[in-house]
């Protein structure tokens, strides 16, 4: 090694590491997926999931008898900040995600029925506190020191429900994080960080349309040829390719927590003369099943039961409460599989039938299948149309795999439209 490089660098474990800067920076390149249940980023390439919730505790953390070094690589499972914004209406400290969830506080996540997102506190409470935690990662992970403040600026490219999304709505959102500096303390123990996030760059496309981008393009600037058409290929007897997506007029029913779209798209093209939405999704029908579950003396002690939680018991057959959580979901499903149902007839109505192949994907598609595939096969089968319904190992990640082929790809382009 050269002479005048090894001052640059200083010695960590028997290794030499790049030397801090005076100036500390990170920069993030983030696609951001604000699910109604959870959340999922690429933050520089790497995937994040987290619930998508937040609480405000009252009290103080307790400290651990720990250095807070150790506990900067599990921080995304702790995420404890304060966050200064004039984006939100409440300045203070919050717990998010995995956090959230374990905490003594019951979670907040979003109000299905009233809610919007590009109008909620929620999606830049969760986006800034987890961004600002991964950047102190990062930096740690170079420089192997923790930072007592943290520069940090993001080009990102997200998405709204496309019932939400308009040029207007869109403005909005985007301007909700680009025009404002948001101030976050991350407290790691009893050591707190001082991140400023700037955002250059936000993109708000509809929800939806990204997904496009990812049965196409495998993210190499080629078409995609993978499993994710395996279940197509045996049900038609034929192979295909992100190719054959590019040349068709594709249907789309991505099903949500709250929220399910029907975008059309030809091409990488999205049919902005027709953009349709509904307001039914997993999440409704978690709703009604917890009703239905806490109604029940047994259960009176439940306090607790976000649709975060009702999910868990499902999910964990050795549960105390699985088979009483299950029966009162399967009943709840199948109503909202009624309602996407109806609404997708009158999409095809609305494009007088104009569509050559419906694909079905998002976490909804997952825990509704049963119910909603053979009422949606049926109806292909009648209207001789093909049916792709997306593996379960890639459903709930559409659209955020769609916004990373975006951000990897197109962004560039984006920041020379933003000029």
């Amino acid at each position: 090694m050269k002479k005048e490089k090894i001052t640059i660098l200083h010695k960590i474990g028997g290794r030499l590491m790049p030397k801090a800067p005076k100036t500390k920076k990170v920069h993030l390149l983030v696609a951001n997926d604000n699910g109604n249940s959870e959340q999922a980023l690429y933050v520089n390439g790497e995937l994040i999931r987290q619930p998508n919730v937040y609480v405000r505790p009252t009290k103080k953390d307790f400290f651990r008898d720990i250095d807070a070094a150790k506990l900067v690589p599990t921080l995304l499972e702790e995420i404890n900040v304060t966050i200064s914004s004039k984006a939100i209406r409440r300045n203070r400290q919050y717990y998010i995600g995995k956090k959230a969830i374990k905490s003594e506080y019951t979670p907040k996540n979003m109000d299905l029925k009233i809610e919007k997102k590009y109008s909620s506190d929620l999606p830049i409470i969760n986006t800034t506190g987890t961004l600002a935690v991964k950047a102190v990662q990062i930096y740690f992970e170079q420089y192997k020191e923790i930072p007592k403040e943290l520069e940090v600026t993001v080009d990102m490219v997200t998405a709204l429900p496309v019932k939400q999304w308009s040029p207007e709505n869109s403005s909005t959102f985007s301007k909700r994080f680009t025009e404002n500096q948001h101030i976050i303390t991350v407290h790691i123990n009893n050591v707190d960080v001082l991140v400023k996030l700037d955002f250059e760059l936000v993109k708000v496309a509809p929800e939806g349309s990204p997904s496009l981008f990812a049965l196409i393009d495998d993210g190499n600037g080629n078409y995609r040829n993978d499993d994710i058409f395996e279940d197509f290929n045996k049900l038609y007897g034929k192979k295909i390719d992100g190719q054959y997506i590019e040349t068709k007029t594709v249907g789309h029913i991505d099903i949500g927590d709250g929220t399910t779209d029907f975008p059309i798209t030809k091409g990488f093209n999205l049919e902005d003369s027709f953009v349709h939405g509904c307001n039914h999704g997993v999440g409704h029908a978690i709703d009604q099943a917890i009703a239905e579950f806490l109604n029940d003396d047994k259960k009176a002690v439940l306090t607790k039961v976000t649709r975060q939680k009702f999910s868990e018991y499902i999910k964990d057959e050795t549960n105390q409460y699985h088979q009483d959580a299950v029966e009162s979901l399967e009943a709840a499903l199948e109503n909202e599989a009624d309602f996407i149902y109806d609404e997708f007839i009158k999409v095809l109505s609305a494009v007088d039938n104009e569509i050559d192949l419906v694909v079905v994907y998002g976490g909804g598609s997952i825990v509704m299948k049963e119910q909603f595939y053979p009422l949606l096969k049926e109806l292909c089968d009648n209207l001789n149309k093909k049916l792709l319904w997306i593996p379960e190992k890639y459903a709930a990640l559409m659209n955020v795999d769609g916004l990373k082929v975006i951000l990897d790809t197109m962004l560039d382009d984006l920041k020379m439209e933003k000029v």
